[in-house]
């Protein structure tokens, strides 16, 4: 027992003493670039980030790194040397990036996670529900808001009472879409929906609705819900696995305008009639293209763009809801625009969680449920700064506050304002005089509403905004990982704005410079030995037979009438229904096998019949061509990105001489 417990305090001192040494090293000054002087810690995390391979330190490669570290350092140390630092571009560059990286910190992880998965089990399902509005804005009186919430609460109790939920909507509602409406300038005649807002899923709904919807069993009506638009009840009528997106086309026949019975009855027989075409055996794309009325799909056979649940009327997706098979076709189907014969062309099915998380959080993180993960955020920062509000102080100045507030004229009394403290946080303490100049910036021509109100709501939307913007400011200070990272990143842009002026684009536009690079390097891209040939190409031929004697012609005006093959080309493009090329190309074997058969100064040809198309190919070797050179433009590519290595070791030689850095030998050593 006690040897045991030696061996566990050695094992706990040795590990002790390895972590105090590490930190050590860690603090050291490995590597000084002219006045920065960089630690051992900063270039192993560099070190570690680039080697992911392994935690374990490599002797070999790491003088390897070292020396590329160095030349990494010299580069940013020159690009501040020429300013770009200082560039305004560079500056909005960073600062966006910076903003990017920093949102992590201003999120609460959990909570985006919970919502991400709620999302996902919600994109499961599609709902069918209608509802019945009463509006009402979210910064109402407390009179108006008492006065919509009583109003709907007396429908409630109606409907629970057994009141018809559709007749409700249709007399009591305030979305217009419940009840018809007659024709205007604005849109034709529409028949009311009764309050029904046919299938939708997730993110198709402002969050506190699709909550309730999917939180209402099928039936039933939910409790009253509060949204930005006033004051809801929800009745769920439907809910199944969700439709995914769907492709499909329909074969429409529409109904002509102030249409009677006669015409509905004239156009269900013609409806029917293609239904039963269909049925016999014709086919789906020439009926399409002769009864359909939406012309516009009907040249594609009536293929539709692709949709979800929620972006077609409610008797079209039932219809859709039942096929299932690719090609399957529904009963003529009533909705009103008109009838339609509805055929499947895919269903997408919703992906998997791990699929589709990544564009779910996003979602999540753009839609107004996502101010959840901040509203924590927000409390926790509150509590953490210990955030105190002065009501008393608040009271003072919402009583200087003015209707004029609402024309943007808002000028309060500069000696009725004062340096009292409004709310303080950390070493933070902000007067009303600052939140007058908030409320003065922020002031503009709006609908009036209680001054109380609003001067509450702008002064929720100072505090935050303040305690945000003041741990914004101390991220690098709190976070060293943070400040490491932004740190890269600007490094990373100098490095790439310099390198991109003195190497990249100055390879590719300083073309005298190529040239003459070009010259230095040229053997290194040679060609081998090549083929120049002369190649005649006959196509459109008739057969077979009229090739041969074609061939025939060919040979007879090259050996004995000495023609030449432009002259040739020339002399069979008489006939308009050939076409005839002529080229005269080098060639390294093996890149043309029917090439590779012809010795120089001797001749070959071919014919060959391709999908019932003869092509004639006549051929002549006019030399071999010894190896050579390629041509500046036929390895541009290659040569400018060598180009582009012996300007930037050009640049590092210069560097290395014109700034001084120093290596602590001692530490990389004890690094390693």
């Amino acid at each position: 027992m006690k040897s045991s417990r030696i061996f566990t305090m050695a094992v706990i001192m040795t590990a002790s003493s390895l972590q105090c040494f590490s930190q050590e090293i860690k603090d050291k000054t490995l590597l000084t670039v002219g006045n920065e002087k960089i630690t051992a810690g900063e270039f192993l995390n560099i070190y570690h980030k680039n080697n992911v391979q392994s935690e374990a330190i490599d002797p070999k490669t790491i003088n390897e790194y070292l020396d590329l570290f160095i030349n990494f350092r010299l580069k940013v140390k020159d690009a501040e040397a020429q300013g770009l630092d200082t560039m305004k571009s560079f500056k909005d560059e960073l600062a966006g990036y910076r903003k990017q990286l920093a949102q992590p910190y201003f999120t609460d992880e959990s909570v985006i996670d919970l919502l991400t998965k709620e999302a996902f089990e919600r994109s499961q399902f599609d709902i069918r529900a209608s509802h019945i509005l009463i509006r009402c804005a979210a910064d109402a009186l407390p009179a108006d808001t008492l006065a919509a919430w009583k109003k709907i609460n007396d429908i409630r109790k109606k409907i629970m009472k057994g009141a018809d939920f559709g007749r409700m909507a249709v007399a009591m509602s305030e979305d217009q879409s419940a009840r018809d409406r007659e024709a205007n300038k604005q849109h034709p005649a529409m028949k009311g929906n009764k309050g029904d807002l046919g299938f939708f899923t997730v993110f198709n709904m402002v969050y506190p609705f699709e909550t309730a919807a999917y939180n209402t069993p099928v039936g039933q009506v939910s409790p009253i819900i509060r949204t930005d638009f006033g004051y809801h009840l929800i009745k769920v009528a439907d809910r199944r696995p969700a439709l995914g997106k769907v492709t499909a086309a329909h074969i429409f026949f529409t109904f002509p305008k102030n249409s009677t019975t006669a015409d509905s009855s004239r156009i269900k027989s013609r409806v029917d009639s293609v239904y039963n075409k269909l049925n016999a055996g014709e086919k789906w794309d020439d009926l399409t293209a002769k009864y359909s009325d939406d012309k516009a799909s009907a040249v594609k056979g009536g293929q539709l763009p692709p949709f979800t649940s929620n972006r077609l009327v409610p008797d079209f997706i039932e219809a859709v809801y039942t096929l299932e098979q690719p090609g399957s076709y529904s009963k003529p189907v009533l909705t009103s625009y008109g009838w339609h014969i509805i055929k499947l062309i895919e269903k997408k099915a919703p992906v998997a969680f791990d699929e589709s998380k990544a564009e779910l959080k996003q979602r999540v993180t753009r839609d107004n449920r996502g101010r959840q993960s901040q509203d924590v955020v927000v409390a926790r920062l509150k509590a953490e700064y210990k955030l105190h509000e002065d009501a008393a102080v608040l009271k003072d100045i919402t009583n200087l506050v003015t209707d004029s507030i609402f024309f943007g004229t808002w000028k309060p009394a500069l000696d009725k304002i004062t340096p009292k403290t409004l709310f303080s946080f950390a070493d933070r303490k902000i007067t009303q005089i600052d939140f007058a100049n908030y409320l003065l910036k922020q002031q503009k021509k709006q609908e009036t509403e209680n001054i109380q109100i609003y001067v509450s709501k702008r002064f929720k939307d100072y505090v935050n905004q303040t305690i945000l913007t003041y741990e914004d400011n101390l991220l690098e200070t709190k976070y060293p990982e943070f400040k490491a990272l932004v740190k890269e990143y600007r490094d990373g842009i100098l490095l790439f704005e310099l390198t991109d002026r003195l190497v990249w684009t100055k390879a590719v536009k300083d073309t005298t410079g190529l040239r003459t690079f070009y010259q230095k390097v040229r053997d290194k891209y040679m060609w081998p030995d090549r083929k120049e040939v002369s190649m005649l190409t006959v196509n459109n031929l008739p057969s077979e037979q009229d090739a041969t004697k074609l061939l025939e012609k060919i040979e007879k005006w090259v050996s004995k009438k000495g023609k030449s093959l432009n002259w040739i080309k020339v002399e069979l493009l008489k006939d308009t229904l050939l076409t005839v090329s002529l080229t005269q190309e080098k060639y390294v074997p093996g890149e043309n096998t029917f090439v590779d058969k012809i010795d120089p100064g001797t001749s070959k040809s071919e014919i060959v019949t391709k999908d019932s198309k003869v092509t004639l190919t006549w051929a002549f070797c006019e030399k071999l061509v010894s190896p050579e050179p390629k041509a500046l433009e036929e390895v541009k590519g290659l040569v400018t990105a060598e180009y582009q290595n012996e300007l930037e070791k050009e640049w590092i030689d210069k560097l290395r001489k014109q700034y001084p850095f120093q290596v602590d030998r001692l530490v990389l050593d004890r690094i390693k």
